[in-house]
């Protein structure tokens, strides 16, 4: 069994019980742990490793004690290190004509956080300011915009392609290296027309998908938006997003791997089960590590990867 462990402000703590999940559908990733009994009376740093690697570094949000006659438990939760900028309210006067990268590392820096930017090229944005909101709220509208996916690893803000890369000899299959699959499909996030409205009157777009009954209507209103063509990429994106999450799978694997910890997220998967007669790339879309005393699991949950090119 690979071995996790727990860094408390820098030192070493044992734990009875702790669960870490990565998702991308949120930016910071969450923990919980119950551990012997300390006192904690501050948002002490957090960090886990798995085996030798860094596989979340963060803060506690809180701390929650019992005690009966015999003894006393206390139990941590927390987020990772993006949390303090995700709960931040913050003004930025506009800046003009940069790119989303340079945006986000000037947004970044107070909060020690770096950024990483995995795409070749970014195209600038006409206008980006911010009013007594959160950061992380509208640089991560501008990102899904451009067709784009924003992670956190271990401090680093990374911009990625949607199902960026392919996790390279490995693979899920029912009656191989896991017991079941779950596959979902749901139809309820797809509109037969998507209408996206930007800052200005010419600013907007329409996308239309004929399969789909034609009274479901979806308008999306984000002022960040200036051009015909900005607001055209996010409709698309939206669609694709749809259809993509119109197929979901969840399954569960015995003992927790480097492979399928942070580094997962984002990335594309064989799955295959004969039974049901699938077998699809997949995109990891959430992750779950459980570790207990006597066993570890790792949770994951999939959907189907979609590409958009961007004109943003």
């Amino acid at each position: 069994m690979n071995k996790l462990t727990l860094r408390i402000n820098g030192t070493a703590v044992p734990f009875y019980t702790a669960s870490l999940n990565y998702s991308l559908e949120q930016l910071a990733h969450t923990f919980s742990c119950s551990i012997p009994a300390m006192n904690i009376v501050e948002p002490l740093p957090v960090e886990f490793y798995l085996n030798d690697k860094l596989i979340l570094i963060g803060q506690i949000d809180g701390v929650d004690s019992s005690t009966d006659s015999s003894s006393k438990t206390v139990s941590i939760s927390g987020r990772s290190k993006s949390a303090n900028m995700i709960d931040s309210r913050i003004t930025m006067d506009a800046i003009y004509d940069q790119p989303i990268d340079k945006l986000l590392r000037r947004v970044a820096a107070p909060f020690g956080l770096n950024v990483q930017c995995q795409v070749k090229s970014l195209e600038p944005i006409a206008e980006f300011q911010i009013n007594a909101e959160s950061p992380v709220e509208n640089v991560a509208q501008v990102i899904r915009e451009q067709g784009l996916v924003l992670v956190e690893r271990n401090g680093v803000l990374t911009i990625e392609n949607t199902a960026h890369a392919v996790i390279q000899g490995i693979g899920l299959e029912v009656g191989n290296n896991i017991e079941q699959l779950g596959i979902s499909r749901k139809f309820d996030k797809q509109f037969h027309t998507i209408e996206v409205q930007g800052a200005w009157d010419e600013a907007s777009a329409t996308v239309t998908s004929n399969n789909i009954e034609r009274s479901r209507t979806m308008v999306i209103i984000s002022d960040q938006l200036q051009t015909e063509e900005a607001c055209l990429s996010r409709a698309n994106y939206e669609r694709n997003s749809a259809i993509a999450q119109s197929l979901m799978a969840s399954s569960s694997i015995a003992d927790i791997f480097p492979e399928l910890a942070i580094d997962g997220i984002n990335r594309v998967i064989r799955v295959i089960d004969k039974k049901q007669d699938f077998n699809e790339m997949l995109v990891i879309k959430a992750l779950g590590l459980s570790v207990s005393e006597s066993s570890a699991v790792t949770s994951i949950q999939l959907a189907r990867p979609f590409k958009d090119q961007s004109n943003v």
